[in-house]
């Protein structure tokens, strides 16, 4: 088992770890949007660079194999400028929709903004304009303006649900999110993708509008739909001053089991919380 050391911590780990689950098993968060441990890497955010002794270059830490002496640094000032420059890059054409975006609270770009980012804007040009509330299935909306291409939800539809609707089509700043001719996003794990995505693009329209969430409390359960009893977290609202019967589900999500589900459920679990 290779041992490294991160930002000054030693760290042993199984090989074939990649850096940015070392450095989370030392207790520092790395930031990320792409990586996802169920999905395969895609490298494409930039967000976890860090610095690597003997590498004149700084490496993306979600596609970096741990190796035994290792030294990685976290946040010299080199990395925490680049962290800048690719958030920066990200919200050139992403729209100001944070009061109507329904990801407003859970979203990866604000926190991570709000810890790295560059505070003075140097985007004076008009921002590139895209499709906006797309419904691209009978559960999921599609934002096209507020998607950063992180490719997670291409990635789950081609490896986890097998079905490949989406696609990513045209380049550079013109590259968008898009459903394949023919194709809408109904496969019986669609819902994943909402969960999955770490910004505004992908919303549930089952949730859409209905509760902010930091008015949300949760509780972990296990999904009664069928056998294999899928872990997941009850979000609900407590609505005792609007009706009489108090508590209210909102919305059913998936919860990590490594034996039974591990990130994902199926729509039928997730939605049959309206027929209780």
């Amino acid at each position: 088992m290779p041992k490294l050391t991160i930002d000054g911590k030693e760290v042993e780990v199984a090989a074939g770890t990649r850096v940015i689950e070392a450095a989370k098993k030392a207790g520092i968060d790395l930031p990320y949007y792409c990586y996802h441990p169920g999905l395969s890497i895609a490298g494409n955010c930039r967000m976890c660079l860090v610095e690597i002794e003997k590498m004149p270059k700084l490496q993306i830490a979600c596609h970096m194999q741990a190796t035994d002496g290792m030294v990685v640094k976290t946040q010299t000032e080199k990395i925490l400028k680049t962290r800048q420059h690719v958030l920066e890059f990200l919200l050139v054409n992403h729209p100001l929709d944070c009061p109507v975006c329904d990801q407003a609270g859970e979203c990866w770009l604000q926190d991570y903004y709000m810890k790295h980012g560059l505070y003075d804007s140097r985007v004076q040009e008009n921002k590139l304009k895209k499709k906006k509330a797309v419904e691209i299935g009978p559960t999921v909306m599609l934002d096209q303006e507020r998607c950063i291409l992180c490719s997670r939800c291409v990635r789950f539809t081609d490896e986890i649900s097998k079905t490949q609707e989406l696609g990513i089509t045209n380049r550079g700043d013109h590259s968008e999110v898009n459903l394949f001719p023919g194709k809408e996003l109904d496969n019986p794990y669609s819902g994943n993708v909402v969960d999955i995505c770490p910004v505004g693009a992908l919303t549930d329209r089952d949730f859409r509008f209905k509760k902010r969430v930091w008015y949300l409390r949760s509780k972990e359960s296990v999904c009664s739909g069928c056998a294999r009893g899928c872990n997941m977290q009850i979000h609900y609202s407590n609505e005792r001053l609007h009706h009489a019967n108090g508590e209210r589900v909102i919305r059913l999500k998936p919860r990590y089991n490594e034996h039974v589900n591990q990130w994902w459920m199926c729509d039928e679990g997730r939605y049959n919380y309206r027929f209780h």
